[in-house]
C-alpha cells in the first residue's frame, strides 16, 4: 500500500490575486462579498487560487476538496472549480500597472474548470456536460473535490461520490501534470461560503461508487467556524 505523508498535502487560498472575496481561518475559508453596484455580474471577478501549486499524488494526480456551507438560493450555477497552469502570481500586476482578473475562471488561460451550468471549460473550449449538482438537497452542507488524473483528465466528486469524469481524446490537449497546477475556485455563481479541507486525499474507488447517504453530513474543517455571517451580512446556513 502506498503511504502518503498527509502533512505535505495542506492547502490554503492565496491573498493576492483574489476576486471580490474575503478569506478567513488562515486562508482556508472563503466568503463572497456583496456585489458592487454599477459593475455587471459577469465582469466582477470572484475567484480564488491556492497559495502554492498542488502536489501530485503518486498514482492518483492533483487533488483538492472543500466543504460548501452556504449557497445563494435560486442560483442555477453554484460555482466553478478546477485547475489552472497559469501562475496566479503573474496575475497580480503592480501598483503602476495593475492587472484585472477576468470575470470568470473559464477565461483564464491554460485552465480546466467545471461546475458551471451543464458546462466545463477546457483550456478555453466550452464542453457540454450533465448537471453535476442535480441531486443536491436545498440548504444542506456538502463537500466537493476535483482530481486532475494521471492520464490528464478531470474528475469531480460530490460528498466523495464520482459525479463527472472527462478526458479529451486528443492526447496533446490533456492536463500536463509535469507543469505546476494551482487550484482555482470561482464563486461567480451561488457559492457564498466554503472552506478548504486542507489534508484531504482523493476518494477510494469504494467511496467514489458508494450509494448516496442522505443522512451524512461532512465534518467541519479545523479552523472554520459554523454560523458566522457571510461577507454579505447574511447568516450562513448549517
Amino acid at each position: 500500500m502506498l503511504f502518503i505523508d498527509q502533512s505535505t498535502m495542506s492547502i490554503k487560498f492565496r491573498e493576492e490575486p483574489c476576486g471580490e472575496l474575503e478569506l478567513k481561518a488562515g486562508g482556508l475559508q472563503v466568503l463572497r462579498k456583496a456585489h458592487k453596484p454599477g459593475i455587471p455580474h459577469k465582469d466582477e471577478p470572484k475567484m480564488a487560487f491556492s497559495a502554492e501549486p498542488l502536489r501530485s499524488l503518486a498514482g492518483r494526480g492533483c487533488w483538492f476538496e472543500m466543504r460548501v456551507d452556504a449557497l445563494a438560493g435560486g442560483e442555477m450555477c453554484p460555482m466553478g472549480l478546477g485547475f489552472t497552469a497559469t501562475d496566479p502570481g503573474t496575475l497580480k500586476g503592480t501598483e503602476e500597472e495593475p492587472i484585472k482578473l477576468p470575470g470568470s475562471a473559464a477565461n483564464l488561460p491554460k485552465s480546466y474548470v467545471c461546475g458551471y451550468l451543464r458546462s466545463m471549460y477546457w483550456n478555453g473550449e466550452q464542453i457540454e456536460v450533465d448537471n453535476v449538482f442535480g441531486k443536491l438537497k436545498p440548504a444542506k452542507t456538502f463537500t466537493i473535490g476535483a482530481l486532475a488524473t494521471v492520464t490528464g483528465g478531470l474528475e469531480l466528486f460530490i460528498n466523495r461520490r464520482l459525479v463527472l469524469s472527462y478526458s479529451p481524446e486528443d492526447l496533446l490537449n490533456r492536463i500536463d501534470l509535469e507543469q505546476p497546477l494551482w487550484a482555482v475556485l470561482d464563486c461567480a455563481g451561488g457559492l457564498k461560503k466554503g472552506c478548504l479541507i486542507p489534508d484531504s486525499l482523493p476518494p477510494t474507488p469504494e467511496e467514489a461508487s458508494a450509494p448516496e447517504d442522505d443522512e451524512a453530513t461532512p465534518d467541519q474543517p479545523e479552523g472554520a467556524e459554523e454560523g458566522e455571517e457571510t461577507a454579505e451580512g447574511e447568516p450562513s446556513e448549517g
